[in-house]
């Protein structure tokens, strides 16, 4: 099907180095996506394993980032632009680390007994908070407890943020005083916002089904996040206090990811509606959802960068 439409010529439009041709029914707009701005590092295994590639914002000029053998995962790009930080487990076990933009200079900056995923930098680009998973031995069975830390993102001592073992996927507010993350302190996984000295946690969602990945938007009055509230993985938006739930996706298969783009009138997220993993852009609002991926493979963790 695809080397069909591929010879229909005005249906097309050019497709990503190294991606299969996209039809317009897949791609959408083209005028749309040539007005989008910024770069999206994302996550592949289009080599045969979990590489970090980035593209420009419109699903053109993908790049391979890394080449490793281990994963490589969970992108964030500092808030100017020149460099990303990630996770890796090629010394071991899974670190947080740093490299340019362009993947070179790839710099260690966790180096300890615990489990570091999810980093997420500071709007003042000077800490990176990550998601530290730490275990111990009880009773001669393993105790694990997932926790909010950060680190300079020169590197350094790491600060432990919370305490209670269930934390997971901060995400830091535009102004740099909260951190929102998800927990399932009281049962099941919510969303919550603390102070970003770890003081003053705060439950902002209250459902059974599970809410989890928030995203601020760029201005820091709305955090997008994933729920399973309707059934299956789904994006939705809510004020930062927690009010006006808004679901933006509609879809059968499972939708997750959200990533704002710096304007604040788009999220990217990933989408498994065309049968398997694949990146995608919509308006803030839910309308105009747009494929930006076209790979076999699996194209996940979008991050939108200047």
């Amino acid at each position: 099907m695809l080397a069909a439409a591929a010879c229909q010529g005005s249906d097309v439009t050019s497709p990503s180095t190294g991606e299969l041709p996209v039809t317009a029914a897949t791609r959408g707009n083209s005028a749309n996506l040539l007005a989008l701005t910024g770069h999206i590092a994302f996550v592949s295994k289009r080599a045969g394993n979990f590489e970090i590639y980035k593209m420009n914002a419109n699903g053109t000029g993908v790049t391979r980032l890394t080449n490793n053998a281990a994963f490589d995962d969970v992108p964030d790009w500092s808030p100017n632009g020149t460099k990303i930080a990630f996770a890796s487990d090629r010394d071991g076990h899974r670190q947080i680390y740093v490299m340019h933009a362009d993947g070179s200079g790839v710099t260690r900056l966790t180096n300890e007994g615990a489990i570091d995923w999810a980093p997420d930098w500071s709007p003042n680009g000077t800490k990176i908070a990550f998601q530290h998973l730490t275990h111990r031995i009880v009773n001669r069975q393993f105790i694990f407890s997932f926790d909010i830390a950060v680190i300079p993102a020169g590197g350094g001592g790491i600060t432990q943020l919370t305490h209670t073992g269930h934390e997971r996927e901060p995400a830091w507010a535009p102004d740099g005083t909260k951190i929102a993350f998800t927990s399932n302190r009281d049962g099941n996984f919510e969303i919550y916002v603390m102070h970003a000295d770890g003081s003053g946690a705060t439950r902002l969602t209250n459902n059974p089904a599970f809410d989890f990945s928030p995203a601020w938007s760029p201005n820091g009055t709305k955090i997008a996040f994933v729920s399973e509230r309707d059934g299956n993985d789904e994006i939705y938006v809510m004020n930062a206090n927690g009010s006006g739930v808004t679901r933006l996706t509609n879809n059968s298969a499972f939708d997750a990811d959200p990533a704002w783009s710096p304007d604040g009138t788009k999220i990217a997220f990933v989408s498994e509606r065309a049968g398997n993993d694949e990146i995608y852009v919509m308006n803030a609002n839910g309308t105009g959802v747009t494929r930006l991926t076209n790979n076999p493979a699996i194209d996940q963790e979008p991050a939108w960068g200047p």
